[in-house]
């Protein structure tokens, strides 16, 4: 059994594994570069880089698993044509993402309609649009999937000819995340995919290494905080922390991620503690927390369980006499800024709930100017955030408790070391 790192050994993100026999290959993520992460690469780069990749070295068998539904990982799925594996929750999670993206686009190409002098040329691109998100839907439905394992119950192989393929849960910053223990040829290679300790369904990760990840010929880990000295703080400080400054202020908007489900419980026992009304703005958001309430509630007691409040202009008067906790995203910044405009600045806050390099980093506000301009249209803004990832200590007990023959490290920067 053989490995190749195609891409991660010197950037965060943009991930692709490639492990082969002489009869069969899996790749493990195909995602796309990070904004300054990375080579700048146009989708047409890309789709002739994920060609050259699959065109050398075919095998009799062969598949693609992804370790989770994060754009860097999962991005260039849409180059890939063989078999592609994810687990269910992430396949879901993506459908949701491509099926409000597409009512997006079949609301623009309706509003361009009723226009007096529609323009043909924005029209033509809305339809190109349009028909693209919608091939993207039917390639996503043709996924195959695994579902996760309940406690106590032993994870199912996937079999790709002579390599056998088996998803473990982990913890990250997005639901239904995944490591893989990849077997062939009497060799064992386990991959982390992206994983953290601090979250709130990080408590099986060291279980779960004792007793799978054992007799592991190659460790690939990932090493995303290996260069950074962001301290990491269980979710339960970040929700304790937030509740603690919602308090001191009447109107609250929440910068956070729509699919990470932990952050999600965070913001809304902060929001209960501080007594407020959680509200939200985005259907994405809405239909990615239906999503998770309906998969996780009973799961969880109740952790995560959400019912926000969505907010439209006939909710202002309540919501400004009573006061709020609303989360938001950066495609939301007009409406943002209009509710903004109607509220006193001294009694607004924004918790920044994501990483700060978005806003502090020079290369990433050339790359994406967004999340800086976001933050700036407050007059107070705090950070509240702890990351996705292992921090060097975890990394560090994971490969002390599997104890493999070679440890390879990837999705960091080229400068990280152990």
């Amino acid at each position: 059994m053989e490995i190749k790192i195609h891409r991660g050994l010197d950037q965060i993100g943009g991930c692709i594994t490639e492990i082969w026999t002489d009869s069969s290959r899996v790749f493990i993520d195909f995602g796309q570069n990070l904004p300054s992460n990375g080579k700048t690469v146009t989708p047409e780069e890309d789709a002739l880089m994920v060609a050259d990749i699959i065109r050398n070295n075919e095998k009799e068998h062969q598949a693609v698993f992804y370790t989770h539904a994060h754009e860097d990982h999962v991005g260039l799925f849409r180059y890939t044509p063989l078999e592609q594996y994810i687990g269910e929750g992430s396949k879901e999670l993506l459908l949701i993402k491509y099926r409000t993206l597409l009512d997006g686009d079949k609301m623009a190409i309706d509003e361009r309609h009723q226009l007096q002098e529609p323009s043909k040329e924005k029209e033509e691109l809305l339809e190109k649009n349009y028909r693209t998100t919608k091939g993207l839907i039917d390639k996503l439905k043709a996924f195959k999937t695994w579902k996760r394992t309940a406690l106590k119950e032993s994870p199912c192989p996937i079999t790709i000819g002579d390599i056998r393929v088996t998803p473990f849960f982990t913890c990250h910053s997005i639901y239904d995340a995944h490591m893989f223990l990849v077997e062939a040829d009497g060799k064992r290679i386990w991959h982390t995919g992206d994983y953290r300790l601090h979250g709130y369904m990080s408590k099986g990760l060291f279980p779960m290494l004792r007793r799978y990840a054992t007799n592991i010929d190659v460790l690939i880990t990932e090493g995303t905080m290996l260069g950074r000295k962001d301290k990491c703080i269980h979710e339960c400080e970040v929700s304790r922390k937030m509740a603690s400054v919602m308090q001191a202020f009447k109107y609250v908007f929440v910068l956070a991620s729509a699919t990470d489900i932990e952050r999600l419980a965070s913001i809304k026992v902060a929001a209960e503690n501080a007594k407020k009304p959680l509200c939200i703005l985005s259907l994405f958001m809405k239909r990615t927390m239906e999503f998770f309430t309906e998969r996780e509630s009973s799961l969880s007691r109740g952790l995560f369980s959400f019912a926000p409040l969505f907010y439209t202009d006939k909710l202002y008067g309540k919501l400004k006499h009573r006061g709020f906790t609303m989360v938001v995203g950066t495609s939301q910044v007009d409406r943002v800024k209009k509710l903004l405009d109607s509220l006193p600045q001294e009694e607004t806050l924004l918790i920044y709930s994501t990483w700060d390099g978005y806003y502090k980093n020079a290369e990433q506000i050339k790359a994406n100017s967004k999340y800086k301009e976001f933050r700036e249209m407050f007059y107070n803004a705090v950070d509240i955030h702890t990351s996705g990832h292992a921090d060097k200590a975890t990394i560090r007990k994971v490969i002390e408790t599997v104890r493999p023959k070679e440890v390879i490290c990837i999705h960091k920067e080229a400068s990280a070391t152990l």
